[in-house]
């Protein structure tokens, strides 16, 4: 999760938890996340490690679109799902979202749907 809200991180973390997920790392923003995706990459179980990535878009250092981008460009890492999730999440953000690869988009108060797609796509 690259969340910069520690209150929405919390909250995310705890749907997940109550879904039944664990293992779930959290980052402050894209850069964080980004440094690790980076540094685990060439791990012959980065695939059991990170299995979908959930970013906001407006965050210090490296925003979610950024994040997306890279990931959605690396030859590795583009198979990792990402999803949007973000306060923010409008016509033109949602266009913008598709342009860097987002693989699903969702609005803040929609948790419940994006838990629900995380079980999906990992099932």
């Amino acid at each position: 999760i690259a969340e910069d809200s520690v209150l929405l991180r919390k909250m995310i973390d705890d749907s997940l938890e109550r879904a039944g997920f664990t293992n779930i790392h959290n980052f402050g923003n894209g850069k964080e996340a980004w440094d690790y995706l980076s540094s685990i990459k060439d791990e012959p179980d980065l695939y059991e490690r990170v299995k979908l990535i959930i970013t906001d878009i407006e965050m210090p250092q490296m925003d979610g679109h950024h994040l997306t981008k890279l990931i959605k460009s690396d030859p590795t890492l583009k198979k990792i799902p990402v999803f949007l999730f973000s306060s923010l999440i409008n016509e033109q953000m949602y266009q913008k979202g598709l342009s860097v690869g987002a693989d699903e988009q969702f609005s803040k108060p929609q948790i419940g749907m994006l838990i629900e797609r995380l079980m999906q796509i990992l099932s």
